[in-house]
């Protein structure tokens, strides 16, 4: 595990979204897996995906849906109660300190990111985590497909690359100010982390439920057949 982080540090993302404390010596993935019983093909392919070894969709078996829930849920309050907020600040910081037509742009265009963030997050926390949780405790036939949840997962990092591009290229070089790198600097953290949270979203959660999805119904089916 420790090679792992040296080798890869975006690894530590992993750790942390887990709950997983450093201090583990010279354990292996699958000791620190058991110790935190997390399923192991979860945990691997969560630090693979942030070491980039996945490539292409990985259907992993239901017994590992638990695990990707709960980074993914743990995700989402790590951006909503640190991240974001840390970058607001820096940008009401910045807006302070340079001409009041630039800061007002900027601070308008981060609030209607956030609230697209806020939407984005609210549509997978209400509507599509309860969904996966009650297929995995109840497997019936439902209604809704992972299928829609594809069509619907809508793309919050374009309006990312458009903020960077206002301070890179349109906020007047004259305008002096500290925070305006500071800013960019979390901006492409942000951007970083959001990449791989989507990832692991189209490439490991949803083919992993659409997988139960047919399983449940195959299942069924063959109920079905033999009355």
């Amino acid at each position: 595990m420790s090679e792992l982080i040296i080798d890869h540090p975006n690894t530590i993302t992993v750790l942390e979204r887990m709950n997983i404390a450093f201090g583990f010596g010279d354990q292996h993935i699958q000791e620190i897996a058991e110790r935190y019983n997390l399923n192991l093909h979860a945990f691997v392919a969560l630090l693979q995906s942030f070491e980039g070894s996945i490539k292409h969709d990985t259907r992993l078996e239901k017994e590992a849906i638990p695990d990707l829930l709960r980074f993914l849920k743990s995700s989402h309050g790590h951006f909503k109660g640190k991240q974001i907020p840390r970058i607001k600040k820096l940008i009401v910081l910045f807006s302070e300190n340079i001409p009041q037509k630039h800061g007002q742009v900027i601070i308008s265009f981060f609030d209607e990111y956030i609230r697209e963030v806020e939407e984005h997050f609210h549509y997978e926390d209400d509507d599509i985590f309860p969904y996966i949780t009650e297929i995995l405790t109840d497997p019936r036939p439902a209604k809704f497909r992972m299928s829609e949840f594809e069509k619907n997962h809508t793309d919050i990092e374009q309006k990312l690359l458009d903020l960077k591009n206002i301070l890179i290229k349109y906020i007047p070089e004259d305008v002096s100010s500290p925070y305006r790198t500071k800013v960019l600097k979390r901006l492409f953290e942000l951007e970083e982390d959001l990449t791989y949270h989507s990832f692991i979203e189209d490439h490991l959660l949803v083919p992993s439920v659409k997988k139960m999805e047919c399983d449940i119904q195959n299942q069924n089916e063959r109920i079905c057949s033999k009355k």
